[in-house]
């Protein structure tokens, strides 16, 4: 999780010592996941994490590149069966995806530098996301 500088990676187990701390930090680099997420060791508390940690992609175990897809098919205003169809994920999948996509600053980082969305397609991508969530608070009548 960076704190001040955003290539600052510093540990994000509360039970660490130097949680959060980028000072006298031991975070070394150890290898990727298959989804080709880099993954982390502290030497501190020995936990491993991946750099997509507080980010709508934690824990999803989608390539980059798909993730990438999805939310533009999403800008596009394709619905969720239609973006099954294309990218042949299923459609609980593309939903928890989209649903645990919240605006903040880690997950804006992510979606421009990793992803590869412009800050205006962010800003498209959150104004569909909170229309999508206030269609949804709606009670049907």
């Amino acid at each position: 999780m960076p704190v001040e500088n955003s290539n600052e990676i510093v540990c994000p187990n509360p039970k660490c010592e130097y949680y959060l701390r980028a000072e006298g930090k031991a975070i070394i680099k150890r290898g990727k996941y298959k989804t080709g997420h880099q993954r982390y060791y502290c030497k501190h508390c020995g936990k491993f994490f991946m750099d997509t940690i507080g980010t709508a992609v934690y824990r999803k175990h989608l390539p980059g590149d798909e993730i990438k897809l999805i939310y533009r098919l999403f800008l596009e205003k394709n619905g969720i069966r239609s973006i099954e169809r294309i990218t042949g994920h299923h459609r609980d999948t593309i939903s928890h995806l989209i649903k645990d996509t919240v605006r903040n600053q880690k997950t804006e980082e992510y979606l421009v530098k990793q992803i590869g969305l412009t800050a205006s397609e962010c800003d498209k991508l959150w104004a569909l996301l909170e229309k999508k969530r206030e269609t949804s608070r709606k009670p049907s009548e």
